[in-house]
């Protein structure tokens, strides 16, 4: 006896492909990225301490030196600190808030939107790298200067304006950048100069 054998039909997977293809268009394009990731940073031709020193003519007090060598270590000045310290360093460094003589020397200035303000125009921390350093102390640290920068930034915009850095408008933004400047000096550390720590 003869068994009827019935054949399946063909899986036709076209439909399939389009819609899987029509989901990931519609994920793709109502999705956001966010914009706030990431650093930004513009890079700088590669200048030397010295070179630095002379071309802005910055005097010693107006210069500090972060580094990480290439075990991880943070100097300030060649003296060990703790990755929470570098703010509170940063901070009093960039803004000498008691106008002391071993820090960043203060001048009056007149800027738009702000009038007579009282800034150290001259700050510059330099901060060296070494190789060997791990990406991850190199972002926590530059974390930790740039988080100094937006505090001194978000300090002046409350005592002046009663907002947040963020809520002023692109003039007000651009008067408290001009009180604080972003000067920050990356350099990597050489084998020799790291040695010589």
């Amino acid at each position: 006896m003869s068994r009827f054998k019935r054949s399946m039909p063909a899986f036709n997977a076209t439909s399939s492909a389009d819609i899987a293809f029509i989901l990931l268009l519609f994920f793709l394009i109502s999705g956001s990225l966010s914009s706030k990731t990431g650093i930004y940073r513009r890079l700088l031709p590669d200048t030397s301490e010295a070179k630095l020193k002379k071309k802005i003519d910055i005097e010693e007090r107006n210069f500090i030196t972060f580094s990480i060598d290439e075990n991880n270590a943070i100097f300030m000045e060649n003296e060990p600190v703790k990755l929470y310290e570098i703010r509170d360093i940063a901070e009093k460094f960039i803004a000498n808030p008691e106008n002391s003589d071993y820090l960043p020397e203060k001048k009056e200035i007149e800027i738009p939107e702000l009038g007579l303000v009282s800034v150290t125009p001259h700050a510059v921390i330099n901060f060296e790298i070494s190789r060997k350093a791990s990406y991850q102390t190199y972002i926590s640290v530059l974390g930790e200067l740039t988080a100094a920068y937006d505090d001194l930034r978000n300090e002046l915009a409350n005592k002046r304006f009663d907002k947040s850095f963020e809520r002023l408008s692109e003039d007000q933004q651009a008067a408290i950048r001009e009180a604080y400047p972003f000067r920050i000096s990356e350099k990597e550390l050489s084998g020799k100069e790291a040695l010589n720590e």
